[in-house]
Order: structure tokens, then sequence, then C-alpha cells
């Protein structure tokens, strides 16, 4: 029966409630940790090494020490998800976060006498209801005054808990009842708060250069499905002159795969929502989960209705 999960933290597995971070921990204080989110597809980990893989080219990047290695983090998490099998909603999706901080705070306050490590991983559901009719009808996307950081001030490619630049965004393109579209500090498209962009021309897909942008586990599942496809990829400068150009939009992140965008500000797409690339892609995601999420998102709107 779904109940309450366990968590793993500091090498425990504990039930959720009874997990606890002191409150000098560098992650709350200061944003001083790097994270990954993993979705689980009816108790199947879809893409866990690669999450892995990046979460710990994070970890080389903003020189924490995690205190335990690949391996045995991705032991940890099997070990997590066994221990959550028999809580776990049947046919339901969740999100797995990874999350690692520098630890306890030095009364000092610097970064090199924090420690030991903090690292956590837990399960939290997906919402399917509360994006159901976006993903089967678009989402409206807002460009939004707030640019992202550039990578000469911290890299893009990091996943860092560090996230004020994606959350301001976010709060602009929510005042319209939107999502973001954050560009460059050049005027070029980058990315969503949470989630990379594609667009496409000519049936072809064009993605930004990862330069700018986080290089989404997501992202590089596109461009692998793409090339069995036969779909063109190229990485390329976006500019707002290419959207109004567009034939089809969609963004794509852990949980919603790819999800299909009808609108950026007053621009609309010229193919059909989804487009038939677009469906194309969402049909081979599925087959590549084994999880039909559309039936999942239907299913919702019919208990909606």
């Amino acid at each position: 029966m779904p109940g309450e999960r366990f968590v793993y933290l500091n090498g425990e597995i504990i039930e959720e409630n009874n997990a606890r971070i002191s409150p000098f921990d560098r992650g709350f204080l200061w944003g001083d940790g790097v994270y990954e989110v993993t979705p689980c597809f009816d108790g199947k980990l879809y893409r866990l090494d690669d999450h892995i893989d990046r979460l710990y080219r994070s970890l080389k990047y903003v020189r924490i020490e995690a205190g335990i290695s690949q391996a045995e983090m991705r032991q940890a998490t099997l070990a997590t998800l066994e221990s959550n099998l028999c809580r776990l909603e049947e046919g339901a999706m969740y999100r797995v976060g990874h999350w690692v901080t520098r630890g306890y705070d030095d009364p000092s306050m610097t970064a090199g006498a924090a420690g030991p490590a903090s690292v956590f991983i837990f399960w939290r559901p997906v919402n399917v209801a509360s994006f159901a009719e976006r993903y089967l009808n678009g989402v409206r996307l807002a460009v939004t005054p707030t640019r992202r950081n550039p990578p000469e001030c911290i890299e893009t490619r990091a996943k860092v808990t560090s996230k004020m630049n994606q959350i301001l965004a976010e709060l602009d393109a929510a005042a319209s009842g939107s999502l973001s579209l954050m560009l460059d500090v050049r005027g070029n498209v980058a990315e969503n708060s949470s989630a990379n962009f594609f667009m496409v021309k000519d049936g072809a897909l064009w993605t930004p250069h990862e330069r700018n942008i986080l290089q989404g586990v997501t992202r590089i599942a596109v461009f692998e499905l793409a090339a069995r496809l036969g779909i063109a990829v190229e990485e390329r400068d976006i500019t707002t002159y290419d959207l109004a150009q567009a034939e089809e939009y969609f963004i794509t992140s852990s949980a919603i795969c790819a999800m299909p965008v009808r609108e950026i500000d007053s621009f609309r797409p010229s193919a059909p929502v989804p487009g038939p690339v677009t469906q194309r892609l969402i049909d081979a995601f599925v087959e590549d989960t084994g999880y039909d999420f559309r039936e999942q998102v239907k299913e919702k709107m019919t208990e909606g209705a």
C-alpha cells in the first residue's frame, strides 16, 4: 500500500518524516550544492547512470567531495527503490532526487572548512493531473526579461542548487500564466527554467548550443531517438526571428520527456500541436521508457472531467 516513503540520508535508509538535516547546512544557508532528478516510471528508473554521471561531473566542478563513489551512489539509489516498491503507487510517475551539499557550515563560514557533505536521495510523486491538459494541447511560453546566467559567471552545464536565476524567470512568466523561455545575454534562445528547448524547421530539430544551457539528460535522449528515427538535429543560435518561422516547438525534461508548445508570446507554430515530429518523438519516448505516459495523462483528464 502507498504510504510514507523511504529516503536515503547520509548512509541510512529511513522514513522521510524522520529525515533531519542541520539548519546550518550550507545547502540551506547558501544554496551550496548540486542535484539531479531521475524519473521513475512505474517503479523503473530511467537513465539513472546518465544522471549519476552528470551529478559527479557537477560535484567535481563545485569541488564537493560526496564521501561516496558513483557506484555507491547508484547502489544507495537502488536500495532505496527496493525499500519503496511496496509504497509507490502502481503505474505512477515519481521524481527521484539526488541532492548533495557541502554540509555543515563551519563558524568561519568559509567553504573550505565545511563538511562533511550531506547526501540525500528521495522519491516525490509527479502530479500528472497538474500538466495533463498542457501535455495534450501544448503549453504556452513567454520570453522573460530575466536572462540565463552566462557560463562566464557559473558554468551552465553544472546542475547546481543555486536556482534564483531560473526561479525569477519562472515568476516572470507565471505573471502571464505561462512557462518561461529564457534568452542568453546575447539575446539568443537558451532554455526554460527547468527544461531544454527544441523547435522544428524544415522537418529538422533545432536546439540551442549547449554552451549556454544545462546539458539535459533528456535532451541527449532526444538526440539519440532522433538519430534512430532519421530526424536531423542541429545545435545553433536561435533568435526570436527564428521562433516566428518554426513549424513546431517542444520542451524536454526528466518528468515530461517531451511536452509540446502551442505558443511563444504571440508566435504560433505552423503545424498542429503536437506536430508530426514532436509526436514521433513522444511515441519513441513511450517505447524507450516502457511507460505510456500519454494514457496516464488521458486518464487523469478523464478523472477531472
